[in-house]
């Protein structure tokens, strides 16, 4: 996981599925309410700023699960576990990882660590607009728009929603 989230400005967060509605949920795990019932360690090294934007201490907006549901799209386990990647280079792209082609084969097998630990079940979603519409896009080298969720000017994501965890893999930019 830490070949993945080790640096940068990254999040990755688990907490329990407690909701009917999943998208209540993951708004909990986005502020911080919730730890990870597995104990697994959580990651945020969203980037400092000046003020506490979120009123929450965390890096995302406090958004109503409505909201949520309205930025979020689904998409495939294979463009989860492209996106996983990507969202380790720069503008969240694969090509802006150093050494990407020689370090493919190990960031892809982190990234199937990962969504390894949710059931074969689990639901996929992504704020990249490349995703609307289309539950296969290559999120690999996206050319897209993000839904900004979080407190900075660019943000991408991937959430994470099984029976029993949801959850919340990001990065972030601030110019």
């Amino acid at each position: 996981m830490f070949d993945l989230y080790g640096g940068g400005w990254t999040f990755a967060w688990v907490g329990p599925r407690q909701h009917e509605d999943w998208r209540r949920d993951v708004a909990a795990v986005m502020a911080l309410k919730v730890t990870d019932p597995r104990r697994w360690k959580s990651v945020n090294y969203a980037p400092e700023i000046n003020e506490n934007r979120s009123g929450t201490g965390s890096p995302f907006m406090p958004w109503s699960p409505e909201q949520l549901g309205e930025s979020l799209y689904e998409i495939g386990r294979r463009s989860a576990a492209q996106l996983l990647v990507a969202l380790k280079g720069e503008f969240f792209q694969a090509a802006g990882i150093r050494d990407f082609e020689s370090r493919k084969e190990s960031l892809f097998k982190s990234s199937e660590e990962i969504l390894s630990r949710f059931d074969p079940d689990s639901l996929f979603f992504t704020n990249a607009s490349e995703a609307y519409g289309n539950r296969d896009a290559d999120l690999l080298n996206p050319d897209t728009e993000w839904s900004c969720l979080s407190v900075y000017a660019t943000d991408c994501g991937l959430v994470v929603v099984s029976d029993a965890e949801v959850g919340v893999f990001w990065a972030f930019f601030e110019d």
